[in-house]
């Protein structure tokens, strides 16, 4: 009986979690807005900044409602455009912080909308990354550490490139840098040209 009740807990909080989420959805109304998991982001232009506050007093009056609080020092206000007002947004009479740069989903967005910053935390982690795995696996077979690269390091680099997909090559050439580094390292690859190596170790 003991595992039952527990189940029973579990299934609740998930319906209780639907129902704050359809809270989100019914009480704004004049602004686009995406939700993903217990985040949401309100999308709007500048000159709709009135209904942009208007749903962003609604939704908290409606938190506030159903004794839900909001945690405000984690709400941010990204303006872009260069001809941007930059309006001051408030919740609960607390000015929003404006933000230059912010994380959404993995994935850096700054004003300018250009991927540098993105790319040189991802090139950074996944060096890092590197680092650990040549020092951990040093004992293993090329294979195994074909595969780890793969996993742990390649992954890092490839997640959500349709979005920051780089285009200058200096930015491309330091990410190549890494896997170039990597398969340079493998036992018998040293001395082969880059592209010899990269057929060799099957890794495209």
């Amino acid at each position: 009986m003991q595992p039952a009740a527990s189940y029973k807990v579990s299934v609740f909080g998930s319906v209780l979690f639907v129902m704050y989420i359809d809270i989100c959805i019914n009480v704004i109304s004049q602004t686009d807005f995406g939700l993903f998991a217990d985040d949401t982001k309100f999308l709007g232009e500048a000159s709709a900044s009135s209904q942009i506050q208007n749903d962003l007093d609604a939704l908290t009056e409606k938190l506030e409602e159903w004794q839900l609080s909001s945690n405000i020092a984690k709400c941010s206000v990204v303006h872009l455009g260069r001809q941007n007002p930059m309006y001051s947004y408030k919740m609960k009479g607390i000015d929003l912080t404006k933000s230059t740069c912010e994380k959404d989903l993995g994935v850096i967005l700054s004003l300018d909308l250009k991927p540098e910053k993105h790319i040189g935390l991802v090139v950074r982690k996944a060096s890092n990354t590197l680092w650990l795995l040549t020092h951990s696996l040093r004992h293993l077979d090329i294979h195994s550490k074909i595969s780890a690269y793969t996993s742990y390091v390649r992954s890092q680099l490839e997640y959500a490139t349709f979005i920051w997909s780089p285009y200058l090559k200096k930015v491309i050439d330091r990410i190549e840098r890494l896997q170039k580094g990597f398969v340079k390292g493998l036992e018998g690859f040293r001395n082969l040209p880059y592209d010899e190596a990269l057929k060799k170790a099957h890794s495209p």
